[in-house]
């Protein structure tokens, strides 16, 4: 219900809040978490788009900002482009755009001081384990 900041009401009522930019799992990451009863929200992240105002409302240590490595998001992207059918070199896999991207991520990360997760060479389980333990939930099944 509260995938890609469909509600923005929903990132106040949730236990975890995922922020990212495309292609970091968000939604496969909330789905895994709300199978383990945790009420979970995530916002892409677009530059030069409106954060809702919600976001600077919630506790940081709900915010998981997700990010991954430059070279591994292009190839992420580069693949989804072919399944589609389409051109594999877009801006959306250009090597620029991705950087300036993270940058713009990592920068709003910054500024709302939460926990950082680099997806890069992670599994779901792996990326959820990790926040699990920054929430202080020592029971992974909840």
């Amino acid at each position: 219900m509260y995938d890609d900041g469909k509600d923005p009401k929903g990132f106040l009522e949730a236990d975890v809040v995922l922020l990212g930019v495309s292609r970091t799992s968000k939604t496969p990451l909330s789905l895994f978490l709300a199978n383990k009863n945790l009420k979970v929200a995530n916002l892409p992240l677009v530059p030069e788009t409106h954060i809702p105002k919600e976001i600077y409302e919630i506790d940081p240590k709900k915010i998981i900002g997700l990010t991954n490595d430059p070279s591994v998001l292009n190839e992420i992207r580069r693949q989804r482009m072919i399944s589609y059918g389409l051109n594999p070199d877009t801006s959306y896999s250009s090597m620029d755009s991705i950087n300036k991207e993270l940058e713009s991520a990592q920068a709003l990360y910054k500024k709302l001081g939460c926990y950082v997760i680099n997806v890069a060479h992670r599994s779901i389980e792996e990326t959820a384990a990790l926040i699990l333990e920054h929430l202080g939930i020592d029971d992974y099944a909840k």
